[in-house]
């Protein structure tokens, strides 16, 4: 009786382990599906983080005017506009770097217009700043690069500090990397290690300027990536710059759009890929808006007649 039971019970053993092998060999599992933004989506009631009041800024002529905007812990900002239109101006203002003319920029909740250098100092050890170019040291070796910050922190030990060296080249896929030179490097691993450098201080915001700019299509990928998952993995809020939309895609909770200085667009991605307007359809389709040949034709008319006007004034002017 016993016997018979046990055989039983290795037949029904054999099976399912049989039926188990059958199954992941003809059905294997299915694979975890890609993260999305909603697998992301930042919580729309966190902390306020950074807010722009009523921004704006001149140089020879207004490049911001009334820009108004809020962050929240968690955020990834995309911030998108032609070369021009005030985009990494919004990042430096930010940062400390430059001061607005008019209105306020607050981390969390304090305005950082009146701040003093030191005070600002300070503030750039919670915020980072990743330059266009990587600006990377050439005279330091990538992990020295990297280690920068911690040593102007004012961290000694150096175990500590080669333990976090090592774990953000990890981090960006460069292990091993430390010991390469600037000249070494390819545009892509530059921006790697800028990366890298600009986490190195457990930072609260990371400002991306143009991250993927002047990189083949294969390596932006790969940087996109990585800053999102870097942005998860580091709990960090992040600011990104550019006019690539595969990155903005990849990357961003929230959109904004600038135009000649002002907000055209703030919403999530679905709202401005769905957005009729006209101007934001030629924006993601890259082609050129032309304001003009949109004008009502009386509107085109009275244009050229006040320019005809304004032409003639001029000439009767030099001649008296």
């Amino acid at each position: 009786m016993f016997l018979k039971l046990f055989l039983v019970m290795v037949f029904l053993s054999y099976l399912a382990l049989m039926s188990l092998i059958l199954g992941h060999r003809f059905f294997p599992p299915a694979r975890s599906t890609p993260l999305t933004r909603r697998d992301t989506a930042f919580d729309d009631t966190a902390e306020l983080i950074v807010e722009l009041e009523n921004v704006g800024k001149s140089f020879d002529y207004p490049v911001l005017k009334d820009v108004s905007f809020k962050i929240r812990q968690g955020e990834t900002l995309g911030v998108l506009g032609k070369s021009g239109s005030g985009k990494s101006v919004t990042l430096k203002l930010i940062a400390g770097l430059l001061k607005p003319d008019v209105g306020r920029i607050l981390f969390h909740g304090k305005d950082i217009t009146g701040m003093n250098e030191r005070e600002l100092l300070e503030l750039r050890k919670r915020v980072s700043y990743v330059f266009q170019g990587g600006a990377i040291f050439d005279f330091l070796s990538v992990g020295e690069n990297i280690a920068y910050p911690l040593r102007e922190r004012g961290m000694k030990d150096e175990k500590k500090i080669k333990e976090r060296v090592d774990y953000l080249l990890a981090a960006v896929e460069m292990t091993n990397m430390g010991d390469l030179q600037k000249p070494e490097l390819s545009i892509g691993a530059k921006k790697l290690v800028a990366i890298a450098r600009a986490i190195a201080n457990d930072p609260e915001v990371i400002l991306y300027d143009e991250p993927t700019t002047g990189i083949d299509p294969l390596v932006k990928k790969s940087v996109n990536r990585l800053i999102r998952k870097l942005n998860k993995q580091e709990h960090l809020t992040s600011i990104v710059v550019t006019h690539d939309l595969k990155c903005i895609e990849m990357v961003a909770d929230r959109i904004i759009l600038l135009k000649d200085g002002v907000i055209h667009f703030e919403g999530d991605q679905e709202a401005f890929h769905s957005s009729p307007d006209p101007y934001i359809q030629a924006f993601i389709a890259g082609k050129r808006f032309d304001e003009e040949r949109r004008q009502n034709p009386e509107d085109r008319i009275q244009n050229s007649e006040d320019q005809r006007q304004e032409t003639g004034d001029r000439r009767g002017q030099k001649r008296e």
